[in-house]
């Protein structure tokens, strides 16, 4: 019996190095034995009962108080994460935002680029037949004043007046 309380102890440290591995796994507590161990005449099978059922309760308790030193360290690394846990979802919220007003921003920039071209091409377009304009009309002007200026100039005749030959003779 006293084999079956050293795999007692045994399957309870391997449970122990197994509990951060895997969720902790409590002991099963046997019956409280019926018999009376008697010193006098003590019974080796009542003994080893009585030895397994308190290794196993000891067990037990033990694991009870590991789960709950776990369960306090869980708590309190939560709570200290907790406000470490609401700053990332603060920026990452703002992160968001940011990118959503970059996309909008870079939308518009490119409506007002194809607005700025199609401005662009009406100015060039109103500039061009402006110019052609101003340039037929300067051109009509030109050949206007020309004709004009050709016109008083066939009306016209140079006479050399008559001193003017004896001086030069």
């Amino acid at each position: 019996m006293k084999k079956l309380g050293l795999l007692l102890v045994f399957a309870a440290s391997l449970s122990l190095a197994q509990q951060s591995e895997a969720p902790l796994q409590l002991t099963q507590v046997p019956p409280k034995p019926t018999c009376i161990p008697n010193a006098l005449f003590s019974s080796a099978a009542c003994n080893d009962l009585w030895n397994a059922y308190n290794q196993a309760v000891k067990q037990r308790f033990q694991e009870n108080i590991q789960v709950y030193v776990n369960r306090q360290k869980e708590l309190a690394s939560s709570q200290a994460s907790a406000p470490l846990q609401q700053q990332i979802a603060n920026l990452n919220k703002l992160i968001a935002d940011q990118q959503a007003q970059i996309k909008s921003l870079h939308e518009q920039m490119q409506a007002e680029t194809v607005a700025a071209s199609q401005s662009s091409v009406t100015a060039h377009t109103t500039g061009l037949q402006q110019g052609a304009g101003i340039g037929a009309g300067a051109t009509l002007l030109l050949f206007g004043l020309i004709f004009g200026i050709r016109r008083l100039t066939q009306r016209f005749s140079v006479a050399k007046k008559p001193q003017a030959r004896a001086a030069s003779a």
